[in-house]
């Protein structure tokens, strides 16, 4: 099977996890455009550069599999910044309906990103004017859509009036402008999902809440999908970057015409109804629309047929792994004393749930969702996987930013895993995925990012200039943490990071690619 892709980006979980899902399985060819075509942060992908590629590509594909955001916009933070005229990127959008008209057996599977307010003052992934009126436009917005819904107290009131006079009135235009072409373009993709064009749509919700610019457009883009009447085949959902992974895993299951049904085992029951950091409805909601998204089905009870995602959730509220384990407020910037919230003692078992997946990986593949934290996974969890030695025995983990893109990853990984006859493919990605998503976001890289980078006149996204210094010195502390955690697996072995780079050059978002050397 060959399939054609057009990716978010080219930071790793949009790239490179695409490339270690294929290769799992030898059936399956995947074809991605070269990474200098693909843009760099705000600097956009040249839309004929992609055509060229699709056209270059598509006559010997079984299916295509694209993001809209990179093809109409020219990549993530491009959607966030551009000012192209509507009319252009609508025109984008048809030239899919061209490939079609071409190749009507190819099946076309896309996502399309709602535009994201997310509530910092920052620029580095948004316009230049974020700087100052972010969180500004980001309370604007969830006032008045509050307001709008359910109403505001007096104090409520009188904040969204001091924001409407705060923010200039060219900034607010900007912004609005920008996010009514990007509703276009989506009630665009669904039309394109009716005509038959689209095999299926998925549209993410990028760090959303219960009110906001992003709620607002998402009860439009609900009206839309009821009138298109295509309901089945468009999954609204919170996420972002583990879309590609979504869209491959649809395709791969879709042209194998295999059902695919997993069973899910929680560490806390009550997780199932919390709704995650960063999302806006409870994680069982988004745990259906993103197994369906994939073609997956949720196995009815505690079926142990099926493949199992093991899932690992927090307590009673969901907090940051850098303040669990390092004491680090990542919304402040502040540092305190280290603490988990007692809760994630008092309402999970984990000792009794890492023994039950254990015993599980003797009969099916098993993969773990580690969703305990934002931003990280969890050491304790490490911690008991090594004592019970399933880190040797499962087929995968996540556990590197929001919960749902975790939960994609995961479920990605647990189909192409349960398939593979690629078995190292399987277990290079299991390791790369515990040394970056576990030892480098929970435990090396708030130390690295708040003491070692400004002791070396460097930062975040400041550090070209030492870059060799400070890759040199992540790679000893990730050496460091895996053997102080993980001594008992892998033979005793530490995987060697043959591979360390930043692609939008700052800390989030490392591409670490790993090797397990074997005794000669």
């Amino acid at each position: 099977m060959i399939i054609v892709g057009i990716p978010l980006d080219i930071r790793p979980y949009n790239y490179d996890f695409l490339q270690s899902l294929a290769a799992m399985n030898s059936q399956l060819n995947l074809l991605l455009p070269e990474k200098n075509l693909l843009g760099f942060k705000k600097q956009p992908a040249r839309h004929g550069a992609l055509n060229d590629f699709l056209r270059q590509e598509t006559g010997r594909a079984d299916a295509l599999i694209v993001s809209l955001d990179m093809y109409v916009y020219g990549g993530l933070f491009p959607a966030r910044v551009h000012n192209e005229r509507v009319e252009v990127l609508l025109s984008r959008l048809h030239h899919l309906r061209q490939i079609k008209w071409q190749q009507p057996d190819v099946k076309i599977y896309a996502s399309a990103l709602v535009l994201r307010t997310p509530c910092y003052d920052s620029s580095e992934e948004e316009p230049d004017w974020y700087a100052t009126y972010g969180k500004a436009v980001y309370t604007y917005g969830f006032l008045s859509n509050k307001q709008q819904r359910v109403g505001l107290d007096t104090d409520e009131s009188a904040r969204l009036q001091h924001y409407q006079q705060l923010i200039p009135a060219a900034v607010l235009q900007d912004w609005l402008s920008r996010r009514e072409k990007n509703r276009q373009v989506i009630q665009a993709a669904i039309q394109l999902v009716a005509e038959g064009v689209l095999e299926q749509l998925v549209i993410p919700l990028d760090d959303t809440a219960e009110f906001g610019f992003t709620a607002a457009d998402r009860s439009r883009i609900y009206q839309w999908i009821d009138d298109a009447g295509v309901h089945e085949r468009v999954h609204v959902h919170p996420g972002t970057d583990e879309s590609g992974c979504t869209l491959l895993t649809r395709a791969w299951l879709d042209q194998r015409e295999r059902p695919f049904g997993v069973s899910v085992l929680y560490s806390n029951e009550q997780f199932s109804s919390v709704i995650p950091n960063y999302e806006d409805r409870p994680f069982i909601d988004s745990l259906r629309s993103h197994t369906a998204a994939c073609g997956i089905t949720l196995a009815a009870g505690d079926d142990q047929l099926y493949p199992l995602l093991a899932i690992n959730g927090c307590g009673d509220i969901m907090q940051e792994s850098a303040a669990a384990s390092y004491g680090y407020d990542v919304h402040t910037g502040c540092r305190h004393q280290p603490q988990k919230n007692v809760t994630y003692s008092t309402r999970r078992n984990l000792d009794s749930f890492v023994a039950e997946l254990t015993r599980r990986t003797h009969s099916v593949p098993v993969v773990i969702a580690d969703l305990a934290f934002s931003n990280g996974g969890e050491t304790e969890l490490v911690d008991l996987l090594d004592h019970y030695g399933a880190c040797d025995r499962i087929c995968g983990y996540a556990g590197w930013n929001t919960t749902c893109n975790s939960l994609g990853t995961a479920l990605a990984t647990l189909v192409f895993a349960s398939g593979s006859d690629n078995l190292a493919a399987v277990r290079n990605f299991l390791q790369e995925r515990i040394m970056s998503d576990w030892a480098w976001q929970t435990e090396v890289r708030f130390p690295m990012q708040c003491e070692f980078l400004p002791a070396s006149g460097a930062s975040y996204a400041d550090f070209d200039a030492v870059a060799e210094m400070v890759f040199s010195e992540i790679k000893q502390r990730l050496k460091t943490t895996w053997k102080a955690h993980l001594g008992n697996s892998f033979g005793g072995q530490v995987p060697e990071i043959i591979h360390l780079s930043a692609p939008f050059h700052r800390l989030s978002g490392l591409n670490i690619k790993t090797e397990m050397r074997t005794e000669a």
